[in-house]
């Protein structure tokens, strides 16, 4: 039994017994349960109803769903995604920073000149004892060069940046350091290209006057006699054979249609790629070098060069490759400016071979 006692205003002391309500409660709380079982067993979800994340997600998510459930199919219209990498004409890069001398004597360091100290090999002059006397002979020499700065800059829009995933900023880099490569390429083949004929250790003529292809896989081997002959030390893995597409796309045609190179080098039908051929690193880069030919051939001619490249050319890098960013607030873009600041020099021409590529006009 359950009873209780309460004070009235007059102060009389009442007692009050709660048993039958206990009862109605549990026989009320017993139905309803039952009844709960009952409706749980009859379930049936309803079209329409929510499920237990949609109910929760915030208001913004409200044009989302609508478009998820829309039976037309039409597109969604809030997407994003990561920036993709966009290859383009500008994507050749021999990268001949790989193969040149680089020297660190300016990097980080006040000036506007480089100057760069060589050694050069020479002979003995054979003499008569008591009659004859040496020549003096120039060894130590100094090669200066003036410092050059590349660079680009762009505006983006607060809109597009705002669009794009966090991995833009890579993207950015590498674009920007790519760039970077190609300027330092074009620099160093410039310097080869402005030597005339003699400047060479040789020069390889055009084995046909004429014909389709641009270039002979016989000028390489030629090439080497050439500098063998000037006097330089070959060594597998020292020379280097920088050329553009269009004598690449001819070599990689010769090579694939030869049988006694194919059944050698089978990765060249394979893979489709010419890395090295008869010990020469091949590099093909973006800068077109042609000059006007006279003699077998006519016309104007693409021209390739083999060299032992730590010997031929020398890169000076100042400083990395700086990327700044100014924001203009008015017209709502911000700026990315991408420079590179090095130097380069001609260490020695008579370490290359000049290639006449092809007699067609380029």
């Amino acid at each position: 039994m359950v009873s209780g006692q309460i004070e009235t205003p007059s102060g009389e002391t009442v007692e009050i017994d709660f048993s039958a309500m206990e009862e109605r409660l549990d026989a009320k709380s017993k139905e309803r349960w039952e009844q709960y079982k009952k409706e749980l067993k009859d379930y049936k979800p309803e079209s329409g109803g929510k499920g237990v994340i949609e109910s929760r997600v915030g208001p913004n998510s409200t044009k989302l769903i609508e478009q998820l459930r829309d039976v037309s199919r039409k597109p969604i219209t809030e997407q994003w995604t990561i920036v993709i990498p966009s290859y383009t004409a500008y994507e050749p890069a021999a990268h001949l920073r790989d193969y040149v001398f680089v020297t660190d004597v300016i990097k980080g360091k006040p000036g506007e000149i480089v100057h760069i100290p060589y050694v050069k090999d020479f002979d003995f002059t054979i003499i008569t004892p008591e009659a004859d006397t040496l020549t003096a002979k120039t060894i130590i020499g100094t090669t200066d060069t003036a410092i050059k700065e590349a660079g680009a800059y762009s505006d983006v829009p607060y809109a597009d940046i705002e669009m794009i995933n966090q991995n833009l900023l890579d993207e950015i880099n590498r674009v920007f350091a790519h760039a970077a490569v190609r300027a330092e390429d074009k620099a160093l083949i410039e310097l080869v290209a402005a030597g005339t004929t003699n400047s060479f250790a040789g020069e390889v003529n055009l084995p046909h006057s004429t014909g389709s292809l641009a270039f002979y896989a016989d000028s390489i081997p030629t090439a080497i006699g050439l500098l063998i002959k000037a006097g330089k030390e070959v060594h597998p893995g020292d020379l280097v054979l920088y050329m553009n597409a269009r004598p690449y796309a001819a070599l990689l045609k010769e090579l694939a249609g030869t049988q006694a190179v194919t059944y050698v080098r089978g990765d060249i039908v394979t893979k489709g790629i010419v890395e090295d051929y008869l010990g020469v690193r091949i590099l093909v880069g973006a800068k077109v070098n042609s000059e006007f030919r006279a003699g077998s051939g006519t016309g104007t001619c693409e021209l390739a060069f083999l060299m032992r490249a730590k010997r031929t050319l020398a890169l000076a890098p100042k400083r990395d490759i700086l990327i700044e960013t100014d924001r203009f607030i008015k017209e709502r873009k911000l700026r990315i400016t991408g420079s590179h600041t090095f130097s380069v020099a001609l260490l020695d021409c008579k370490e290359a071979v000049r290639i006449f590529c092809n007699s067609d006009n380029v």
